[in-house]
């Protein structure tokens, strides 16, 4: 494996890119300027910029200074996600806005965009907006377009518009629009095509002096067909008014945001927290309410290695995580579009609950190789789709029906004029059923394992949460079930999981029945109240994990057991966030902590997190930003909070407290 440094000669730290979106896909873009991944106008489209796969062959979309030895520095707009980038320089200094226009970010309904900004028929509303202008001084300016259709795998051709002020780039069935509103005013500005010998993606240039008060606005426009992308570049994009989008989608993410008023995270990571929120914003497909686990694919859990997989659709598991961060946070849209969606889905129609789906409902999900590209830092394969969705994991039933039942309980149903009497509730009488049924097989995990299946203690204790949620749903709203067999059910696997779950010879619960290998995923079994968190198994379940599963950081592996695959794991960042709330629910505050601490300084600059951290060069790995990451970092901010509160009125002097 190469070193770091060589590494990032070529291919920039993963967690340096700035992430933007329209929740309905999302583009990373460099402190140098370049668009370097993006899959437009959805999450599951065919990559069109795909450099951060492969630095040689895949399409990027740069503005920058001349001068190419100038790096950016990255920010978001307060309270949005709209990312600017700042070059300076002795002789001048210019400033780089990257938006992706929203019309509202109501989750509930969907409605698409205006039609007055765009046609959304045809699927040409979707657009990244680029605005550079010279703040001070003067500066040289290069813009460059290279669009690489269907992952660099079709040929593009190039069309420019009559005045040069635009082009259409087509190929592999994908149609792509540049336009540029004010370069009429430089008579510096020059656009020209250029073209290697063998070189499947021509690449539009052009270099501009900017000088202070000078601005130049490019935009990437989509359209689903070619006759959709010449109205775009003809008629539509010359007529929208993209300061007036600049301020509508920054009035979007700030109204959004300010939803969670009523937010009960008060303390001290409140700008953590609000980072994370966004982020998790950006990764929700507005047309169906789901969520997608990464808005990337193939950035290497090890890098030169073979763990590199395609993160662009909904894990059942990680969006019904994502809603329960969004819940803490006062967000409620969300949980009613996902659930909507979740209804949808076709095992209702007799078929068995998948792990996975596309953002649509999709239940195939091929995965394939693309042998044409050569990977993040030369990290193959490079793989679309993902096989895992056939897998068996029967922990998604418990975190499913949880879901359902916290949102429920939070009134969610009414205030929507719905009742859990119907249809979802036959859902979740059905899901429940299946785990009575089926909880004794084993299973691939939550961590999906390609070895053969196992009898995972986690994937256990959530067929218990299963049960556990629907029986006291039923319960408290009377609903029609076989209470009798649903609650023997569950203490038969309460009973199985302390007996052959628990290992006394190492003080742990294991990775599996009747094994002697530890697993992360146990750090969850008293956040959904399957054991509480100071029973004496859970708090040397803990000391065990400290022990033998953490770096010299403290930060906390997965597993150290076969998995099945070649390479090496690094550190699961969520897995740390679990430690911290076990630490902060024992009482141990302090250290739950500088434990939260010291993660938080390995985010990006933009407070940021991709899947894993490197136990040795502290490097971002794994795809990003990952949703699973936020997610545990807003919990776990909660948690602390609440331990915090707590150690302080035990602490409170009697006398005082006698005034309260």
């Amino acid at each position: 494996m190469a070193s770091v440094n060589e590494i990032h000669q070529k291919y920039p730290p993963i967690n340096s890119y700035g992430v933007i979106g329209d929740c309905h896909s999302v583009v990373l873009a460099s402190p140098e300027g370049s668009v370097d991944w993006g899959c437009l106008p959805d999450f599951d489209s065919p990559a069109i910029f795909c450099r951060m796969l492969d630095v040689e062959r895949g399409g990027y979309f740069q503005i920058a200074p001349t001068d190419g030895s100038l790096v950016g520095s990255q920010r978001y707009l307060h309270r949005s996600n709209v990312l600017q980038t700042h070059f300076a320089s002795i002789a001048g200094e210019v400033v780089l806005t990257d938006f992706m226009p929203v019309e509202t970010l109501s989750a509930w309904p969907y409605t698409g965009m205006d039609n007055n900004i765009c046609a959304k028929e045809d699927g040409s509303c979707h657009s990244l907006v680029r605005i550079v202008e010279c703040t001070h001084g003067e500066m040289s300016v290069t813009m460059k377009l290279k669009v690489s259709p269907h992952y660099a795998a079709a040929p593009s051709e190039v069309s420019l518009a009559p005045n040069h002020l635009g082009a259409l780039i087509s190929g592999g069935e994908q149609h792509v629009v540049l336009a540029i509103v004010g370069a009429h005013l430089l008579p510096s500005f020059a656009m020209k095509v250029v073209q290697e010998p063998e070189e499947w993606h021509p690449t539009i240039q052009a270099q501009f002096l900017l000088r202070e008060g000078e601005r130049l606005c490019f935009v990437i426009g989509i359209g689903r067909t070619a006759q959709a992308a010449r109205r775009l570049l003809e008629n539509e994009l010359p007529r929208r008014n993209f300061d007036a989008e600049l301020a509508h989608t920054l009035r979007c993410w700030r109204t959004w945001l300010a939803g969670c008023a009523k937010c009960i995270y008060m303390g001290p990571y409140a700008h953590w927290v609000e980072r994370s929120a966004l982020a998790l914003k950006l990764m929700t497909y507005a047309p169906t309410g789901a969520i997608v686990a990464a808005p990337t694919t193939s950035l290497p859990e090890d890098v030169g290695g073979v763990r590199n997989w395609d993160y662009r659709f909904t894990w059942l598991r990680d969006a019904t995580f994502t809603l329960y961060a969004f819940n803490i946070l006062g967000f409620t849209e969300e949980a009613h579009a996902f659930i909507h969606w979740l209804c949808g889905l076709s095992f209702a129609d007799g078929e068995e609950l998948q792990i996975m789906y596309g953002i649509r409902g999709e239940r195939e999900l091929t995965e394939q190789e693309l042998p044409h590209l050569s990977g993040y830092g030369g990290s193959t394969p490079v793989r679309i789709g993902n096989g895992a969705a056939k897998q068996k994991q029967l922990d998604v039933f418990g975190e499913v029906l949880d879901c359902i039942h916290l949102y429920r309980r939070q009134d969610g149903f009414e205030r929507y004029g719905e009742a859990l009497e119907g249809p979802l509730w036959a859902m979740m009488r059905s899901l429940v059923d299946y785990v009575c049924t089926h909880w004794q097989q084993p299973d691939y995990g939550i961590w999906e394992v390609r070895g053969g299946p196992r009898h995972f203690v986690y994937s256990k204790a959530m067929c218990w949460v299963a049960l556990d949620r629907g029986i006291r749903t039923a319960e408290r709203l009377n609903l029609e079930a076989d209470l009798p067999r649903w609650m023997a059910v569950r203490d038969q696997i309460r009973i199985d999981i302390l007996a052959r779950g628990y290992n006394t010879s190492i003080g742990a619960f294991t990775q599996s029945y009747d094994d002697m290998a530890l697993d992360a995923a146990n750090l969850l079994l008293p956040l959904v109240g399957f054991i509480p968190p100071d029973d004496p198994r859970m708090l040397s379940t803990v000391d065990r994990i400290m022990e033998k599963l953490t770096d010299k950081h403290g930060f906390v592996y997965r597993y150290l057991s076969d998995d099945g695959l070649p390479g090496d794991e690094s550190t699961f960042t969520i897995c740390t966030f679990w430690l911290v709330d076990n630490l902060a629910m024992q009482g141990r505050v302090d250290e739950a902590r500088a434990l939260f601490e010291c993660l938080l300084k390995s985010a990006s600059r933009l407070g940021l997190f991709s899947e894993e951290i490197d136990a040795q060069s502290g490097m971002a790995l794994g795809n990003y930003p990952q949703a699973f990451t936020h997610i545990a970092l807003i919990n776990s901010a909660n948690n602390l909070r609440k331990a915090e509160i707590r150690r302080s009125e035990y602490h409170i002097d009697p006398v005082i407290a006698a005034f309260y």
